[in-house]
């Protein structure tokens, strides 16, 4: 089965936030082993999710859409859900999952410690 992933951010009109995003995506395409790995934004940046996932839908078999996103917030209980079932719809030969957002993770804990010992 051949997969794609597409990291989600939320967007930005900034272009240094948009940068990062793009760095931190490469850097997911250099530490794993999928066919595809794409980013893409939820609003105020392109691609989309949908126009992503229009371009590799014809590579691969599965879809996973993993959020590049820190809360469960609105985003993540309802849009991004809505738009997948959408997907689904539109592409019934493609299997999508959905990952969870980063949320409370002791790995974000220490970041913040090295920013915290930075200015301290």
């Amino acid at each position: 089965m051949k997969t794609g992933v597409v990291v989600l951010g939320h967007g930005s009109r900034a272009e240094d936030a948009r940068s990062v995003f793009n760095e931190i995506v490469e850097m997911i395409e250099d530490k794993v082993d999928y066919e595809v790995v794409k980013g893409a934004s939820m609003e105020l940046a392109e691609p989309s999710l949908e126009q992503v996932v229009d371009q590799i839908a014809d590579e691969v078999d599965k879809i996973s859409i993993v959020p590049l996103f820190l809360f469960p917030g609105v985003h993540i209980q309802e849009d991004i859900p809505e738009l997948i079932d959408g997907l689904r719809e539109d592409y019934p030969e493609v299997e999508f999952e959905f990952g969870e957002n980063i949320g409370a993770d002791e790995k974000v804990a220490d970041i913040m410690v090295e920013r915290i010992e930075e200015i301290v």
